[in-house]
């Protein structure tokens, strides 16, 4: 049945979605409360039922499934295009990535109606890897080590990095390594780390500049999506109902509280960039930026002087979270904050057309009167009457109600809520210094307390959650270490021994009985390593020759021995001790891992790295060192496991074809629908490959795409397994 577009649009309006822009075949609306993005497809012959509605391909389309007069014709398929401009990108058909997203079809007004009110609610804004821990999605460098330039590397569950001895593979490695040791302990000018142990020497700042030219400043920038995880709740104590209950405006506490809220309940991602100078005056590095990031854009900068002493910050209203679009009535907000607040510090420069009314106001720019200003706004469709719905900024809204509840002025540069800060790096785990009400009154101290509360966990939360991130980062070097015949696990735990694989062994002596049984699997079955050796882990206590001469007579019936109480005592108290065994797989027999070939050593700690769901991201150099091309080909499934059962992901550096041949393979099985059994699902998407090498300046980093035929969309550079041809052809 063909309908028109204005009843479709009016559906939409009356559940509050804001239709944002409009090209000849899509309608854009943004949901009201989550703000998350859908469009509608409008087929050349008019809109009717059924309708396409085109979602996020990163939401779960199944719950959707469920409602009533709703479905998903080519789940596995997504409709591409470039005006789905808030949806991700990927490869299609040609040289260059498209937007895309997945096609779900309504039947009717009554099921358009059910659909818009669930996809505005959690049940509806669902991500697939929701159920998964969070991940680091992205590094910014620049002023690093070889990269000068600033380059962005798209980290994905298995990003591979290749390239020529020495070209600058472990510069990703040694960026989220100095950016711990800033986040962790404050430190800017490190040279070992808590990480690698006497294995990595990053040598303080005069090593890491570009060039060692200590007039530059180090960039770095990590982004992390959230999955299951939300920002730190940083509260001042906690907010009682009979609190509430002193007040006269109650509702208002409680419409504040769910503005800041629901404003917060928008972050699926957050990022943070950390700016480190040189500082003639203190002779040491210094943080002299730090920039907070929520949803792919920055959300607070906070600058310091070269000494650390002068800081500032500055917020952005034009940040997606603040984001809303509805009547003119609500744009008068900022305007208000004229004299309060600086606008400089609230919003980029230049103005972001995003949140343009309500900067006009405040700059005292183009029309004054919210009519005029409806009137003169191009309108999307050129429909007779218009929407009278545009973009504002929730920012100004808040600011305006802790004006309103006594909270003075921040000052030029908000350097009132910046006591206590040394450099541009907030104090992480603790409220910003923002402060309270003047007027008193609980309605107003809990207003300015919340807000505290908020823009405390927007800064500083975002710092929070990549540090402990970066905490469970694993590395594990090039060289493993193969433990002595006696070997027993430290009593106390290091992280700096995965670097050289002795906290692999220990995590198998000390862990989860389920982890040996893994491990074992792996190494031993034909499907998977097929090494020829099984794990084992036995318990055993040490005792002397007499003692073991009198339990074996009196293991005899016949022998007639007493017992002797206190060598029983004696016996039940002595310690128990642990020990793994390799075991032939073919014979049975027990060995040590002294007592077998390299190979076996140094491939045990990866596989006990990846199959640990104790971290988040496993940094590996070489695993393929000293093993069977046949054992490398396994380490693609080993890999494809972690990422997929455990949320894990891996940042590689390697020299394997082997192994990167089985993940093309697997994305290729993918496609076609023929995985072997047992065998997970493999996308284009998991997996990044890139190409380092030098070039004039420093370092080249060469991103090498990937179809679903399991193909490289570009030419491998010159040197990336070329050798094979060379000595075929």
């Amino acid at each position: 049945m063909k309908i028109g577009v204005n009843p479709i649009r009016g559906t939409f309006s009356d559940k509050g979605y804001a239709r944002t822009h409009e090209t000849a075949k899509l309608d854009e609306y943004q949901a009201p409360t989550t703000g998350q993005y859908l469009y509608i497809y409008k087929k050349p012959e008019g809109l009717k039922f059924p309708l396409q509605i085109i979602i996020h391909p990163g939401l779960k389309y199944e719950p959707f499934l469920g409602l009533p007069g709703v479905t998903c014709p080519k789940p596995d398929q997504f409709r591409h295009g470039s005006n789905m401009r808030h949806f991700p990108k990927r490869k299609n058909r040609g040289e260059n990535e498209i937007n895309h997203g997945r096609t779900l079809e309504i039947d009717s007004k009554e099921a358009l109606e059910r659909f818009l009110q669930f996809f505005d609610s959690p049940g509806g804004s669902e991500r697939e890897g929701a159920e998964l821990p969070p991940r680091l999605i992205a590094i910014e460098l620049e002023n690093f080590k070889g990269v000068g330039k600033r380059i962005r590397i798209e980290l994905a569950p298995i990003t591979l990095l290749f390239g020529a001895n020495s070209a600058g593979k472990s510069t990703i490695l040694q960026a989220m390594q100095y950016v711990r040791e800033i986040l962790e302990r404050r430190n800017a000018n490190p040279d070992r780390t808590l990480y690698g142990g006497d294995f990595v020497d990053l040598g303080g700042f005069r090593n890491l500049v570009h060039q060692r030219d200590l007039s530059r400043r180090i960039s770095i920038k990590l982004e992390l999506e959230l999955n299951r995880a939300s920002l730190p709740d940083l509260v001042p104590e906690p907010w009682e109902e009979w609190q509430a209950g002193q007040t006269f405006d109650e509702q208002g506490i409680w419409d504040f509280h769910t503005l800041v809220q629901e404003t917060r309940d928008r972050t699926e991602t957050v990022s943070i960039q950390l700016n480190v100078g040189w500082s003639d005056v203190k002779q040491a590095a210094v943080v002299v930026g730090y920039e907070a990031g929520v949803n792919g854009e920055w959300l607070a900068r906070i600058t310091a002087s070269e000494d650390g002493r002068d800081v500032a910050i500055r917020l952005n209203k034009d940040n997606p979270i603040f984001l809303r679009h509805t009547i003119v009535d609500d744009l008068y907000a900022l305007g208000d904050l004229e004299g309060w607040v600086d606008r400089g510090d609230i919003e980029d420069a230049p103005v972001s057309e995003k949140a343009f009314l309500a900067t006009d106001f405040l700059r005292g720019t183009g029309p004054q009167d919210p009519a005029e200003l409806a009137d003169s706004m191009e309108q999307f469709d050129g429909d007779a009457e218009p929407e009278n719905k545009m973009a504002y900024s929730v920012l100004g809204t808040m600011l305006y109600n802790v004006r309103e509840a006594g909270m003075e002025s921040p000052g030029q540069g908000l350097r009132q809520w910046l006591s206590g800060f040394d450099s541009a790096l907030p104090h992480l785990g603790q409220l910003l210094a923002i402060p309270g009400s003047a007027k008193g009154g609980s309605a107003n101290i809990y207003i300015t307390r919340e807000f505290t509360a908020f823009l405390s966990s927007m800064v500083v939360g975002p710092g929070m959650l990549i540090r402990d991130q970066l905490r469970k980062l694993r590395y594990l070097g090039p060289i493993r270490n193969i433990p002595q015949r006696d070997f027993e696990a430290a009593l106390t735990p290091d992280e700096a021994r995965w670097a050289d694989g002795t906290a692999a062994w220990e995590s198998l002596l000390t862990g989860d009985l389920s982890l040996v049984d893994q491990v074992s699997k792996w190494m031993a079955d034909k499907d998977k390593l097929a090494t020829g050796y099984e794990l084992a882990r036995r318990a055993f206590k040490e005792v002397d020759v007499g003692t073991l001469n009198w339990l074996l007579r009196a293991a005899d019936p016949d022998a007639g021995v007493r017992s002797e109480p206190k060598l029983l005592r004696e016996l039940a108290t002595t310690p128990e001790k642990l020990r793994l065994d390799l075991i032939e797989a073919d014979t049975g027999m027990r060995v040590q891992p002294r007592d077998v070939g390299i190979g076996i050593s140094q491939v045990l700690p990866v596989v006990v790295a990846a199959l640990d769901p104790s971290a988040s991201l496993v940094a590996i150099e070489q695993p393929e060192l000293h093993i069977h091309p046949a054992v490398q080909v396994g380490l693609g499934d080993l890999l494809v496991k972690g990422a997929k059962e455990n949320g894990t992901c891996f940042l590689i550096e390697t020299h394997s074809e082997h192994l990167i041949l089985r993940l093309l393979r697997r994305i290729r099985e993918t496609t076609e629908g023929v995985l072997p059994l047992g065998a997970h699902a493999l996308r284009p998407e998991d997996v990044s490959v890139w190409y380092v090498q030098p070039d004039g300046a420093g370092v080249e980093l060469v991103p090498l795409p990937i179809d679903e035929t399991g193909e490289f969309t570009t030419r491998w550079p010159k040197g990336f397994f070329d050798e094979r041809a060379e000595e075929l052809f």
